[in-house]
C-alpha cells in the first residue's frame, strides 16, 4: 500500500482524540431526569448531531434545539458541558507521530464536527499539549460544520480530493465509522478502519 500512497488523511474523534458518545448521552439524562437511551434517540429523531455538525444551525440555535428536543430549560453551560463530555484524551504519542509523519506525507483532518467541540479541543490541546491551534499539526483541516458537507457523503471526499489534488489511489484515509470507510472506498481511496482501543501509530507504523 505504501508505495503509491502520496497523502494521509486522519478522522479526528477515536482516531486523533479518544471519544465517548455514551458519555454525552448520560450527561444529558442526569441533567433532565430522562435515560441516556431516550436521549439518544430524541437526538436521533430530531437529527441533532447531522444538523448541527452540517452547519444548519447556529451555537445558539442549537442550544435553543437541545432544549426543546429534552423538553428541559437547561442553561447554556450546562448543554456545553454535556455536549462536550464525549471529548477524553489525546495521548502524547500520537501528537509525535504526526509531527514526524508530516516530513514524509501531507497530512490532513477530516472530521464530522462542530464549533463546539472544536472549541473545547482548542483549549484541551493548549492546556494538556501547550499546542496553540491543533489544525496547525495538519496541512489542512475538513471539519464538516464548515463545508456543509457530512461523512459518508461522497461530495465530502471528492472536496478534499479536489482541493487537495490527489488522486483517489494516492490517499490513505484511517476513521473509526464503517459507514465513512465504506464510501472513501466506494471512490477508491485506500483506507484502513481504526478499532478503538487500537491506535493509528502502531498501524501505520507497519505500513508506511
Amino acid at each position: 500500500m505504501a508505495a503509491g500512497i502520496k497523502a494521509v488523511v486522519f478522522d479526528f474523534g477515536n482516531v486523533i482524540i479518544n471519544i465517548d458518545l455514551e458519555r454525552t448521552f448520560r450527561a444529558f439524562a442526569d441533567l433532565t431526569f430522562k435515560s441516556p437511551d431516550r436521549v439518544k434517540n430524541l437526538f436521533a429523531e430530531a437529527g441533532i448531531f447531522q444538523k448541527y455538525e452540517t452547519g444548519f444551525y447556529s451555537d445558539d440555535e442549537f442550544r435553543d434545539v437541545v432544549r426543546q428536543t429534552l423538553s428541559y430549560p437547561l442553561n447554556d453551560q450546562e448543554i456545553d458541558e454535556a455536549w462536550n463530555a464525549l471529548l477524553l484524551d489525546v495521548p502524547a504519542e500520537r501528537l509525535t507521530y504526526l509531527e514526524n509523519l508530516r516530513f514524509t506525507y501531507p497530512i490532513y483532518l477530516l472530521s464530522n464536527t462542530n464549533a463546539i467541540h472544536i472549541e473545547k479541543c482548542q483549549q484541551y490541546f493548549r492546556a494538556r499539549h501547550n499546542v496553540q491551534d491543533f489544525r496547525k499539526l495538519f496541512n489542512q483541516v475538513f471539519l464538516s460544520y464548515e463545508m456543509g458537507l457530512w461523512k459518508p457523503d461522497y461530495k465530502i471526499y471528492r472536496k478534499v480530493l479536489d482541493e487537495t489534488g490527489f488522486k483517489p489511489a494516492e490517499v490513505l484515509f484511517l476513521d473509526d465509522n464503517p459507514d465513512n470507510i465504506d464510501a472513501a472506498r466506494d471512490l477508491g481511496i485506500n483506507c484502513i478502519k481504526i478499532d478503538p482501543p487500537e491506535s493509528f501509530t502502531d498501524i501505520l507504523g507497519k505500513i508506511l
